[in-house]
């Protein structure tokens, strides 16, 4: 991004004085410091990010803060803890009347509106610098800039992927499925009666079917490998949903079929969350599910056995369609009400630092978005690969602001046919008439 007028006047007049821009030291501080942080005087910042509140995030960022100010002594950083299912309207709220703290989080989801009501700085690239822009995932920069405009800088890498159990598919000699058939079929290799007393105990597969962004946000992803988006920009600007298409059909069905009527996966899946999922992966009850690379912080801590048993791969794709996944990201930015925005950058740099981003992955099991700290993740611990993998073919959905309601769309389509036997026709098309609406009433 160009540098803004006031940056631009602001170094021509050091460079005239004979001033040079403070370098930090990297080699001191630990990470690309480039503004004098000590020499800044009394800093107080309020820092509102929503993992403050988690067991495992929450107690590593409050030891990253504490190691801040015991080097710049100056500097108070007021943790502030704030739910991410609360965050956008305590945004709302707190811009409306003045009170966002200096530093807030920010995801995809409300970048648009982020940007629309002018929640943050303008010059956030330039007070991070090149040196660090150039480290970061060139998707999860694009994903974190909003009509040219980088809104916030990201921070958790949340690409998806499939993680399974790499030891029994060693042990069966099976290959990673490439395509949904294969898929379909390994799942059948791997469900078992494993105590043979007649009842299937261990399940090939598991899906999250719950009537919530978690379940359908997956959906999501999965529609992508079929070659169905969600939201469509057509080349006059326009928005269209592709519930409507083919392609969208196959993948519902299929969703369905995999996770219902094949028996490859457990009874219950519209009662199946996110945590359900990963708690069966980790009592050896499923063998693959696909998720954020969190999910092996949820089957780590459930059961400390899993590590060394479990893989990753990329999303398995439709026949003819080219490997794709999904990118989203979480990360933070600064006010435009911030007093001190390069010592809030700084702080910023350092949170995210190589070496913090390899702690946070230790503590959350979180992928992030510095390139340097995923390849060290990766030579660590062969089981985030495949979201690394993964990360090559991800895409960025374009902000639309209506994208929650066509998410909940698709997730009633298979609730209706798996609860009330609603034909996957009718549901479909009922779905897809629902995703029209709503394309309308947020593109006026």
């Amino acid at each position: 991004m160009k540098k803004n007028y006031l940056a631009i006047m602001m170094a021509a007049a050091m460079a005239l004085s004979g001033a040079t821009v403070y370098a930090g030291a990297e080699e001191d501080k630990g990470y690309n410091s480039t503004f004098d942080v000590a020499s800044a005087g009394d800093v107080t910042l309020d820092v509102m990010i929503t993992s403050l509140g988690d067991s495992d995030g929450g107690p590593f960022l409050r030891g990253v803060m504490e190691k801040y100010q015991e080097m710049y002594p100056n500097v108070t950083l007021n943790p502030v803890e704030c739910s991410m299912n609360e965050l956008y309207t305590t945004l709302i709220t707190q811009a409306t009347s003045g009170t966002l703290p200096d530093i807030f989080t920010m995801s995809e989801a409300y970048s648009a509106n982020c940007l629309e009501m002018g929640m943050g700085i303008d010059n956030l690239a330039d007070l991070l610098g090149e040196d660090y822009m150039n480290g970061l995932l060139d998707a999860a920069v694009e994903n974190s800039t909003v009509d040219g405009h980088f809104v916030y800088m990201p921070w958790q890498n949340n690409t998806t992927a499939m993680v399974y159990r790499k030891d029994l598919f060693d042990e069966k000699g099976l290959a990673v499925p490439t395509t949904w058939d294969e898929y379909l079929e390994t799942a059948k290799a791997l469900t078992e009666d494993t105590d043979g007393d007649g009842t299937v105990d261990r399940y090939g597969s598991v899906f999250a079917g719950t009537r919530n962004d978690s379940a359908e946000s997956r959906f999501q992803t999965f529609a992508l490998t079929f070659g169905a988006d969600f939201v469509k920009v057509n080349e006059d600007g326009s928005v269209a949903s592709g519930f409507d298409t083919d392609e969208y059909k196959n993948a519902m069905k299929t969703f369905i079929d995999i996770a219902v009527n094949e028996g490859v996966s457990p009874a219950g899946f519209v009662e199946t969350g996110y945590s359900e999922a990963y708690t069966m992966i980790a009592a050896d009850q499923a063998a693959m599910f696909f998720s954020g690379s969190n999910v092996l912080g949820g089957i780590y801590n459930s059961n400390p056995d899993m590590r060394g048993k479990m893989g990753s791969f990329p999303m398995p794709t439709a026949e003819g369609v080219d490997p794709v996944t999904s990118f989203s990201s979480v990360g933070m930015t600064i006010s435009n009400s911030c007093k001190n925005p390069e010592v809030a950058a700084d702080f910023l740099k350092y949170l995210t630092s190589v070496d913090n981003s390899i702690e946070w992955n230790k503590a959350t099991c979180r992928l992030p978005v510095v390139k340097e700290a995923i390849d060290a993740i990766v030579a660590e611990d062969e089981a985030y690969a495949g979201f690394a993998e993964a990360s090559a073919n991800a895409v960025i959905y374009p902000a639309f602001a209506g994208l929650a309601e066509l998410r909940d769309a698709s997730g009633e389509c298979w609730q209706r046919v798996v609860s009330e036997g609603v034909s996957v026709d009718d549901a479909l098309a009922d779905a897809a008439a629902k995703a029209e609406e709503a394309v309308k009433t947020y593109s006026n």
